[in-house]
């Protein structure tokens, strides 16, 4: 994670960040594919028998299928953050078996900081020192929802679709769903609520850091569990974090008879 950090913020830094567009129209950069080559050449030594699937590269999908265990990697979650240089973007990793993630790290590279699960927690370190880092857990306490603080999708924030809410709750825009879990993690936030459905490589590593913390993972509409199975899917909008306000905001929008965004973009 610390190489992968290191290319990103060479090209973080440079003028030129080699910006070109896929097929539907996303931007990608010379920092994703940097990362991505890293990161693939030292996860497979890593775990051989593990399957790879990232954003940047090429994928079956029936084949992945059959594999037990699933590198899932977005080498730059965030990449109109990165190109605007706001600071809001990550570097996520997932381990995922059978659809469940089992070990995540979540790199944020402007800080930077770097987040990754544990058996006793979550562990932050930093980009160069050696020391034992820092290990956090949820706090597991009851609080009211309107008192916590819950982190959203800035480009949801945009559309107006937490207008209503913010009257009532503390919203906070911010970049990257993979940071936002992040954060979520280490208490940074209490929850973070997404109306829009994810890719698995925007979520797979932050969701195993809540679930190393401690925290809780739903859907918001149903309450139910996320499932990585089959892999490549889209998923369906989450609510993640401390469990007691998780639960809370799931009545909220069960009460108001919220839904869920069905694709990417809509209103």
């Amino acid at each position: 994670m610390r190489e992968a950090t290191r290319a990103v913020l060479e090209v973080y830094a440079s003028e030129n960040p080699g910006i070109e567009y896929k097929d539907e129209k996303e931007p990608v950069t010379r920092a994703d594919i940097q990362a991505n080559q890293v990161l693939e050449k030292r996860l497979s030594d890593l775990r051989p028998d593990a399957g790879w699937l990232s954003e940047e590269s090429e994928r079956d999908l029936q084949a992945l299928a059959r594999k037990e265990l699933i590198w899932v990697v977005d080498p730059i979650d965030g990449t109109r953050e990165f190109i605007d240089k706001n600071g809001e973007f990550s570097i996520s990793v997932g381990l995922v078996q059978n659809g469940e993630p089992v070990w995540g790290a979540v790199s944020l590279p402007a800080e930077p900081r770097i987040m990754m699960s544990g058996r006793d927690g979550v562990a932050v370190y930093d980009l160069d020192s050696e020391l034992q880092p820092e290990r956090k857990l949820l706090d597991k306490s009851a609080v009211d929802l309107r008192k916590s603080r819950i982190c959203v999708s800035r480009t949801e924030w945009n559309k107006g679709l937490y207008s209503d809410q913010a009257q009532e709750l503390q919203i906070h825009p911010e970049g990257s769903v993979a940071r936002k879990l992040a954060l979520v993690s280490v208490a940074d936030y209490d929850l973070t609520v997404s109306l829009y459905p994810k890719n698995d490589w925007d979520i797979a590593g932050g969701l195993a850091l809540v679930q190393a913390a401690g925290g809780l993972i739903i859907r918001p509409d149903t309450g139910t569990g996320i499932d990585l199975s089959p892999p490549g899917a889209r998923r369906p909008g989450l609510c993640c974090g401390r469990p007691d306000p998780v639960m809370q905001y799931h009545q909220f929008f069960q009460h108001r008879g919220m839904k869920l965004r069905d694709r990417y973009g809509s209103s």
